[in-house]
């Protein structure tokens, strides 16, 4: 009878496990998903500065936009923006199929479980 409970003891412990390690992964999963709309932000501000920028050069008759030190600076920021957003989006994909790998390796491993269990037979009348 005891093993009876220690299999259910080792059941709930690996359920657990799984448990922490899902909720774990979704936390990170979401902190990385919140960094990307944050960047996303960021690039939004840049880019309405730089359109509130070329309009004033445009207004005073510049024609030299693109050598604007001004215009200039916000196109960098733009681009470390990007850069930032690329490296989170990689990094995103990565988690993800790492996820996906650890599910599969879970389900393989409960299948072989299974698989090594004894099968129960009816009682013959």
């Amino acid at each position: 009878m005891s093993t009876l409970w220690d299999d259910i003891a080792k059941t709930i412990r690996d359920s657990v496990d799984t448990v922490v390690s899902k909720t774990e992964e979704l936390t990170k999963i979401g902190k990385i998903k919140v960094d990307i709309i944050n960047i996303k932000r960021n690039i939004e501000k840049q880019f309405a500065e730089l359109g509130g920028t070329v309009y004033h050069l445009i207004d005073e008759k510049k024609t030299s936009i693109a050598s604007n030190a001004d215009v200039k600076t916000i196109v960098e920021k733009i681009k470390k923006f990007e850069k930032q957003l690329n490296a989170k989006n990689e990094e995103l994909e990565k988690m993800k199929a790492a996820a996906k790998e650890e599910t599969s390796a879970v389900v393989e491993v409960e299948e072989v479980k299974e698989a090594d269990k004894p099968k129960e037979t009816e009682p013959t009348a």
